[in-house]
């Protein structure tokens, strides 16, 4: 996978850090001892959980040298750790009373066996809660894919980013590992100045293998057409800026 740009990511910093408020809001009444952030990105997530619940344990946890040094630099007070996962979670000593993720597990192949490694450093009466968009139904990403069947774009069908299921998948998947869990989806609609914005949020995300799998200026071509689509796709509003809509799932499942 490519390497994350915290400081590109950090651009949207509320926005990207409103769903785990939102997530956090949804097991206030848990009193952790142990919390484990996977893919805690520059720390935004793990702080908030470090606000909600001051008197826990808390470790954050990612794979990007680039990402874990915004948050130790950040937040200096909580503990981060480059791990990868899930081949690296038994690594981690002990089990976990709460274990979050918010905007992370998309990106990590084979769902089943990432939530059954989750489960197994989950302590009696843990949760797992999540949140991910939702990129099936996201509307930037279909504009994204619909490039890909142009014969100009075509060699970046093949670039895999991400992994995460259907609703309906998941909910078999739970069903099937004889899990109890909660599961609900959230349209965010973030104020855009500009189209050009969309494509700096995305820059900081889910574009980064694409960009960097092309010239600069293919890339910026890449860019152009993306910027002539979302224009058709996103209207301005009176004020000129744009709603940029984002659907995310979340679900907490309970050990």
């Amino acid at each position: 996978m490519s390497e994350w740009n915290s400081n590109q990511y950090i651009k949207f910093k509320n926005q990207r850090t409103q769903p785990s408020v939102d997530l956090i809001s949804r097991i206030a009444d848990m009193k952790p001892n142990r919390i484990l952030d996977i893919g805690c990105g520059p720390g935004n997530s793990t702080y908030a959980l470090a606000s909600a619940f001051p008197h826990s344990e808390l470790i954050g946890i990612d794979s990007s040298e680039d990402m874990l040094k915004k948050a130790k630099d950040t937040y200096p007070e909580i503990c981060f750790l480059n791990k990868n996962v899930p081949d690296e979670l038994d690594t981690l000593q002990g089990n976990f009373d709460l274990i979050f993720s918010n905007a992370c597990i998309h990106w990590i192949p084979d769902q089943k066996r990432l939530i059954k490694s989750v489960l197994n450093k989950m302590c009696v009466n843990g949760r797992f809660a999540v949140q991910i968009p939702l990129i099936q139904e996201a509307p930037f990403y279909r504009l994204l894919y619909s490039l890909f069947e142009e014969g100009k774009w075509r060699k970046l069908k093949d670039i895999q980013n991400f992994h995460n299921l259907m609703p309906e998948e998941y909910y078999d998947l739970f069903v099937s590992l004889g899990v109890r869990f909660d599961m609900w989806q959230t349209n965010y609609y973030h104020i855009m100045d500009d189209h050009n914005s969309i494509i700096e949020w995305y820059k900081g995300s889910g574009l980064r293998p694409y960009i960097e799998a092309l010239t600069p200026k293919e890339s910026g071509e890449l860019i152009d057409a993306l910027i002539s689509g979302l224009k058709s796709q996103y209207k301005e509003q009176a004020d000129k800026r744009i709603i940029f809509k984002m659907p995310r799932l979340f679900f907490i499942i309970y050990n």
